[in-house]
């Protein structure tokens, strides 16, 4: 039977991390007549004046902007926005690249994004099918295909919600038993030391510290081209990433090598794993026949010596062959060697109770 592969999530935050710029800014914010730069200042003075999450203020700016300039927004219109995005070097072929070398190594690959930003504009870009979730904010549309209001909010801190859910593969939003059920990490699909979160600034930090917490990697991006490493560089300096590299995700960057190299240790430290639980198992086997010399030696009087004797013989070999079972394990003439050893204490054992049993009759 062969056995499960061990599965690696590598999580991206979008905006600056796959995508040189917010997303609202290449079509939704034009579409608007709205200069980003007075478009954020805007929503954030709001988010502050009103005390509400950022994420909700600017998804509230955006539909109190659309209907006072009579731009008419849909699901596919944010689709079609999608399409104008554009993405770091080497993005669009970075998930083949990536999910061929996991085939090479025997993991599988999972890829998600996990983003404050619009779910259906990073649905519509050209890498939208490449993940197999993608958790983003998204609006509800009314009866006539409009957006009227905020379906799921994305912010810094519930980020770490969908680590959660992909770690316990509790996908559906709607499930909320799964995600709050305590599992050990050990005992979920995808354990936390699988984890490689892949983001670019204090945003991200909950989820980055969650992953490198729980044994897995997290990555800060920069943009190359502008020299922006500020905030990642801040994220390195205070140990909430592992490394800090440019965001390019072209064949052979070194933000390619650096995943690969961790996607190898999380492959080698799975398979040394799993030697060591089949080295904990054969110890346990091993331990069965000091189990069988317990009984003998507690065996009632009424026992007769060959009745021992053709117990511990079935016994022995029973066990003999469970130990075949471990020669990729421990080699074969070592427990050839164990066995014959555990069959001549046996016979001494069974001798000397016999003996004892003599002496008592006299």
């Amino acid at each position: 039977m062969e056995k499960n592969k061990p599965v690696v999530a590598i999580c991206y935050d979008f905006d600056k991390t796959l995508s040189p710029k917010d997303m609202q800014t290449f079509s939704l914010l034009p579409k608007l007549n709205c200069p980003a730069e007075e478009f954020w200042a805007e929503s954030n003075e709001f988010a502050k004046k009103q005390g509400v999450d950022k994420i909700l203020a600017y998804m509230y700016l955006i539909l109190h902007k659309a209907q006072a300039a009579r731009v008419r927004l849909s699901e596919q219109d944010f689709k079609d926005m999608g399409r104008e995005i554009e993405l770091f070097s080497g993005v669009e072929g970075w998930f083949d690249r990536i999910d061929a070398y996991a085939e090479k190594l025997g993991v599988a690959v999972e890829h998600y994004i996990i983003s404050a930003g619009l779910k259906e504009i990073i649905s519509g870009t050209a890498i939208a099918d490449k993940f197999t979730e993608i958790y983003a904010s998204s609006f509800i549309y009314d009866e006539y295909g409009a957006p009227e209001w905020p379906r799921q909010v994305v912010n810094y801190t519930t980020k770490t919600q969908y680590l959660f859910r992909i770690s316990k593969n509790s996908l559906d939003l709607s499930d909320e038993d799964t995600v709050n059920r305590y599992i050990p990490d050990g005992e979920r699909r995808i354990p936390f030391q699988n984890f490689i979160y892949i983001g670019d600034s204090e945003t991200d930090i909950p989820a980055m510290k969650i992953v490198k917490n729980g044994g897995g990697t997290s990555v800060g991006v920069y943009n190359a081209k502008n020299g922006d490493m500020d905030r990642a560089r801040a994220l390195l300096q205070q140990r909430r990433v592992d490394y800090l590299l440019p965001a390019d995700y072209s064949e052979g960057s070194i933000l390619e090598r650096t995943v690969q190299s961790v996607m190898r240790k999380i492959g080698t430290d799975e398979e040394l794993g799993a030697f060591n639980e089949r080295q904990l198992s054969y110890a346990e086997a091993l331990g069965q026949a000091e189990q069988l010399k317990q009984y003998i030696a507690a065996a009632a009087s009424g026992e007769t010596a060959a009745g021992l004797k053709k117990y511990a013989e079935r016994f022995l070999e029973g066990l003999r062959k469970k130990l075949r079972d471990y020669d990729d394990t421990v080699p074969a003439e070592v427990s050839e060697r164990f066995i014959s050893e555990k069959k001549a204490e046996v016979k001494a054992l069974i001798a000397e109770k016999t003996e004892k049993k003599a002496e008592n009759r006299a």
